[in-house]
């Protein structure tokens, strides 16, 4: 799937853009960055539900981890 997302910079943000990519092509630093940062919050989401699970389910999952 293709998400095409408009965003205008201002001139500073611009500018830090054109340094981070490094010549290269900003939309792809940019699709970089997104990804990154929802690998962030799918871990931080399992995370929470990890911490969440009681009883059998808790059990169950410190089982799981420590076999391994």
């Amino acid at each position: 799937m293709a998400v095409c997302i408009s965003i205008t910079l201002d001139d500073e943000l611009a500018a830090e853009l054109d340094v981070a990519a490094a010549e290269g092509s900003r939309s792809a630093f940019v699709a970089d960055a997104v990804r990154e940062h929802l690998a962030r919050l799918a871990v931080d989401d399992a995370i929470a539900w990890h911490a969440s699970l009681t009883g059998a389910d808790a059990a169950d999952f410190a089982d799981f981890n420590a076999a391994r």
